[in-house]
């Protein structure tokens, strides 16, 4: 019986999220909730394809279609996190599940298909975008070696916050968060999530996120947003009150993060996507783990040209120039309106 794509449908989503648990390259954001997180919180359009054969799940590929009158229409694996694509057993599966979805991002005319993986596809025509990585800590070493590996910024950092007394505690109030959250993306150019994008989160994954605060006094100077997947850590948000910074907090937060990771039996630790050659990239280079690729690959359907997502995009510099510029509760009002159209 040959392979059958089709959309997922109601009913299928425990079969979905067994499927997805099991296979050893599957993601975070592969996993339901993700589906939900985006659906509630910014309304896009899941398309999620299964490849199924004489009944039984052969792969699975997340989709959203994203329109937007001022950012034109797309079809994304999947957005608002640094990777998701096609999970499946075999080369067909996966052949099959990405030729449906050149089908559908031509039904729905978009401007192009994205998909975002850990792996390169290697079958088809598409332009690929190198510019993004992350770095991947192989926390089977222990957190000594860790330690005995970091440069010696990252250690005289750890050494300065912890001798300015600054505390570290855990399962924060996402309010929190989201005050020092909004501050610093206002203060590098960037729109915020709403704040309900982070409670969805929260309410669909209660087992799988963590919040790190780190304190000073009585004020919260840093936060870390924390995903769990099998066995794997993934720094996806954090953030840092710019006037504290002098403590180094942020070296302290992802150290306690690292040291928790290790004690609690986690194997990697994903330090989160990053531009490559960017001040984050140098920055998190220092902490001695593993460069990843991540590939962001685009099938061209109107657009002549990929989206330039790099840092040195005329645009963008304009763009973040005049965001840094506004009121703090004005970004925090009109932020979620553009980035719900922001990958």
């Amino acid at each position: 019986m040959p392979i059958e794509i089709y959309k997922l449908e109601r009913g299928e989503e425990k079969e979905w999220d067994a499927y997805v648990l099991k296979h050893p390259n599957s993601t975070f954001f592969h996993q339901i909730g993700w589906k939900r997180v985006v659906e509630k919180t910014y309304k896009h359009k899941p398309i999620y394809l299964i490849a199924r054969e004489e009944g039984e799940v052969k792969g699975v590929l997340p989709l959203f279609l994203m329109r937007s009158m001022i950012f034109g229409k797309k079809l994304v694996s999947v957005p608002f996190a640094p990777y998701g694509g096609v999970c499946a057993d075999d080369e067909m599966a996966e052949k099959m599940l990405i030729e449906e979805a050149i089908r559908i991002a031509e039904e729905y005319d978009v401007d192009y298909l994205e998909i975002r993986s850990l792996s390169k596809i290697v079958h088809g025509e598409y332009v690929t975008d190198l510019s993004y990585i992350t770095f991947i800590i192989n926390l089977n070493f222990g957190s000594e070696l860790i330690w005995k590996n970091l440069r010696r910024d990252k250690k005289r950092g750890i050494k300065k916050a912890e001798r300015a007394n600054l505390a570290v505690e855990w399962n924060a109030n996402i309010d929190d968060f989201y005050d020092i959250y909004i501050r610093t993306m206002r203060n590098l150019g960037t729109p915020v999530h709403c704040y309900n994008f982070f409670k969805n989160i929260l309410n669909e994954f209660r087992d799988e996120t963590k919040i790190l605060t780190v304190k000073y006094e009585d004020i919260i100077i840093c936060c870390k947003f924390l995903l769990f997947y099998k066995n794997t850590v993934i720094s996806m948000w954090g953030v840092t009150l710019k006037e504290y910074q002098k403590f180094h907090p942020y070296d302290l937060a992802n150290w306690k993060a690292i040291e928790y990771s290790c004690k609690e039996g986690y194997k990697y630790f994903d330090f989160g996507r990053c531009l490559l050659d960017s001040g984050v990239f140098h920055y998190k280079w220092g902490w001695s783990g593993e460069q990843k690729q991540l590939y962001y690959q685009f099938y061209l359907n109107n657009d002549r040209n990929p989206p330039d997502i790099s840092q040195s995009n005329p645009n963008r510099k304009r763009f973040a120039s005049v965001w840094k510029r506004l009121p703090v509760p004005l970004t925090k009002i009109v932020g979620p309106m553009l980035r719900r159209n922001f990958l």
